[in-house]
């Protein structure tokens, strides 16, 4: 039986174990991470924990409705058996929650309330360097030769959490907002503190010129924020900086997470690496219609 257990009745370590011995677990699922990323959050549960929907909420208006938070690409159903019905779990999302738009995982498929596919890019790191870079595309291959040219070197001391977020702040002021940037210093400080983050960045002329910011879960690699300044655009840092990531023994066997991109100019990038295209799916359920199944009358 599916059940809707409110935040303060889950059990932690009931859930966690649960997403730990998921078949398509993942960190964006962890207890602690859904804590940091949602203002709120609810639960759909299996029986005793078999499997699990977490269930961001906000309420606006009055109104109280489900979404994707920042910094969180995929959500939807997680489960230890090879796979279990979505639909039954979307049906069961309350009546009184009278809007939901948010994203399943690549190992959820629906039938219903489907109103986009994404893409995303993964690339397992079972090879050694040389042969990763023989599927390297001649652009990137370009970059890498560009970012030797300038003699580009891995930062002994890597940003802090304090600084990665401040030189984020500089650069991406026209694209995120000051809730978000907290939101992702949070993450980043959290992450940091618990032993599953790490940050590597390349030295510059003056300071880091590039980083990035990877959560390592499950033998997974979660690209989950970068940042170039002009130095490190002009030197080709990111690709320099990918690719030395990609040549450390310490990851041999795990899958980087692109975490994207639907834009085109990204997704080059990432395909750019060797990377490969996954889909997972948006679901969205309009205010109207849910108005009206609430009172009774189907659509």
């Amino acid at each position: 039986m599916i059940q809707y257990i409110a935040y303060n009745n889950l059990d932690y370590e009931k859930w966690d174990k649960c997403i730990i011995g998921s078949v398509n677990g993942s960190v964006y699922a962890k207890s602690w991470y859904l804590d940091i990323v949602c203002e709120q959050w609810d639960a759909l549960v299996l029986n005793d924990y078999e499997a699990v929907m977490p269930l961001p909420k906000r309420k606006k208006w009055g109104i109280t409705y489900i979404y994707q938070p920042f910094m969180c690409q995929q959500q939807g159903v997680f489960h230890k058996q090879e796979s279990y019905c979505v639909d039954d779990f979307i049906s069961a999302i309350p009546k009184e929650i009278l809007h939901f738009n948010f994203n399943l995982n690549t190992h959820n498929s629906s039938t219903i309330c489907v109103s986009r596919s994404n893409v995303n890019y993964l690339l397992p790191i079972d090879k050694n360097i040389e042969e990763l870079r023989a599927n390297y595309s001649k652009s990137h291959l370009k970059n890498l030769r560009r970012a030797n040219k300038h003699n580009l070197s891995i930062a002994t001391v890597p940003d802090s959490a304090k600084q990665f977020s401040k030189n984020k702040r500089l650069l991406a002021s026209g694209f995120m907002n000051l809730k978000q940037f907290d939101l992702e210093f949070n993450i980043i400080n959290t992450s940091l503190e618990l032993g599953k983050g790490e940050i590597f960045s390349v030295k510059g002329s003056q300071g880091n010129c590039c980083s990035v910011f990877v959560i390592n879960d499950n033998k997974r690699l979660y690209l989950l924020s970068s940042y170039s300044n002009e130095e490190g655009k002009r030197k080709s840092a990111y690709f320099f900086l990918l690719d030395y990531i990609f040549s450390l023994e310490k990851f041999r066997g795990f899958v980087f997470d692109f975490e994207g991109s639907n834009l085109d100019g990204v997704a080059q990038i990432n395909k750019g690496f060797g990377a490969e295209p996954t889909k997972y799916i948006t679901i969205n359920q309009s205010l109207w219609y849910r108005c009206l199944n609430f009172i009774g009358i189907n659509s």
